[in-house]
């Protein structure tokens, strides 16, 4: 007994510590073959952003980086014509960063990509591999639920 419980304590650690290293090696692959220049953070941006419209703070916060280093990366995407900057109907004095067409648009291309890129390597995979894949997005998911609350 004692033995499965150790088994299972070090069976968590390496996953704990293999999940982070494996979606950011999956994220530099992707951002390696795609046709867009974007960086993770931006990506992350524009993915906070297909949500809703934010303050310069909120984007900040949730991309944890500095207040200075989102304004310039919101300037980037600005001068691109992905986001614009609206003023905040709750307070004047503040501006709220949204989404445009175009930064939707290739919002969707970066997913469509991500998918073709995702879809043709796990083509290869067999029945059941196909099967442990979908069944660990739901208990990752389940997981992000409960590590948000």
């Amino acid at each position: 007994m004692e033995q499965a419980s150790a088994r299972r304590s070090s069976q968590l650690d390496e996953i704990a510590e293999a999940l982070p290293q494996r979606s950011a090696a999956l994220s530099r692959l992707f951002l390696t073959r795609t046709t867009v220049c974007v960086s993770r953070t931006e990506v992350g941006v524009l993915r906070n952003l297909r949500e809703g419209a934010r303050r310069i703070t909120e984007l900040a916060a949730e991309e944890r980086v500095t207040q200075p280093a989102i304004t310039l990366l919101v300037n980037r995407l600005e001068e691109r014509g992905w986001v614009k900057r609206i003023p905040d109907p709750s307070d004047g004095r503040a501006v709220l960063v949204s989404l445009t067409p175009v930064g939707e648009e290739v919002f969707e291309q970066l997913r469509a990509e991500y998918r073709a890129l995702l879809h043709e390597e796990m083509a290869m995979l067999d029945d059941a591999e196909v099967e442990a894949l979908a069944a660990a997005v739901e208990i990752l998911d389940k997981l992000i639920a409960r590590l948000s609350q």
